[in-house]
């Protein structure tokens, strides 16, 4: 009986004393990992230099224009292999170009990106006219159009417009107007024309460093060489956006382009500065 009444004592002494740890909570041991954070849809990064922008992850595939030096991009997804990211291009539309990861600097971490698949360039809506494919012996004005502002312009700045085409040495040149109220500054106006079916950019041009004036146009040609087959193009004037506007939605054109059409379906005009 001593016996038993000691053990019952010494087991009661024990479990007093592992129940007096100040009121801690014991808790179980290990290693604890958190939640992986959901991916972004999208970053920000600026350009280190001055870089192509091309249709596909990839040196080998077309270019459809022009990076500049600091232009800030965002960036929406990234290669399997991480090397090349797919951004917003030309920047505030619907289209996607591909630039090696190593021309951009970012603060995000690429895994956060989604993985992408190369995709046709989609085409938004705009206006159509048509050229002819017989290329005359002089250069001579094709088309025109003028578009309608669809924000309140803000005085001082230019607003430049594709306001026609026309075909010389075989080659399509653009005309684009400044119909804002300000100059436009020694700056120079690219164009890009791609291909309504989605394949990319066909040709691009440039005009060079220089001042347009409210009310003045200048001729553009590109590398788009003219061919008997019909085609649907779309026609962007500052693809990259760089160029402060008025209204930088009315930049592009739609043009059909047809072998067997010899004249303009629609009568030149002449575009107004904006009001």
């Amino acid at each position: 009986m001593i016996v038993i009444a000691f053990v019952v004592a010494a087991v009661i002494g024990l479990l007093s004393g592992a129940g007096d740890n100040g009121g801690s909570e014991i808790k179980p041991s290990g290693t604890f990992s958190p939640t992986q954070t959901e991916p972004r849809d999208g970053m920000t990064g600026t350009a280190k230099a001055t870089i192509n922008v091309r249709s596909d992850p990839g040196n080998g595939f077309q270019a459809l224009g022009v990076l500049r030096k600091g232009t800030e991009v965002e960036i929406v997804a990234k290669s399997e292999d991480e090397k090349w990211l797919q951004i917003v291009y030309p920047p505030r539309s619907n289209l996607r170009g591909w630039v090696l990861a190593e021309s951009l600097d970012f603060d995000a971490d690429l895994a956060t990106l989604a993985i992408a698949t190369p995709e046709q360039i989609p085409v938004p809506v705009a206006p159509t006219s048509s050229v002819s494919t017989e290329s005359p012996t002089t250069a001579t004005p094709e088309t025109t159009t003028t578009p309608t502002p669809s924000v309140t312009p803000l005085p001082g700045l230019p607003d430049l417009v594709i306001s026609g085409t026309l075909i010389s040495g075989g080659k399509l040149v653009v005309t684009v107007t400044n119909q804002g109220l300000g100059p436009l500054t020694q700056t120079a106006i690219t164009v890009s024309v791609y291909d309504l079916a989605g394949s990319g950019v066909l040709g691009v041009g440039s005009s060079g460093t220089l001042t347009l004036d409210p009310g003045a146009s200048i001729d553009v040609q590109t590398s788009y060489s003219i061919s008997a087959e019909p085609a649907q193009l779309l026609l962007i004037a500052d693809p990259e956006g760089t160029i402060p506007e008025t209204d930088d939605t009315n930049n592009r054109l739609t043009l059909s382009i047809s072998g067997g059409n010899s004249s303009p379906t629609e009568s030149p005009t002449t575009p107004q500065p904006t009001p």
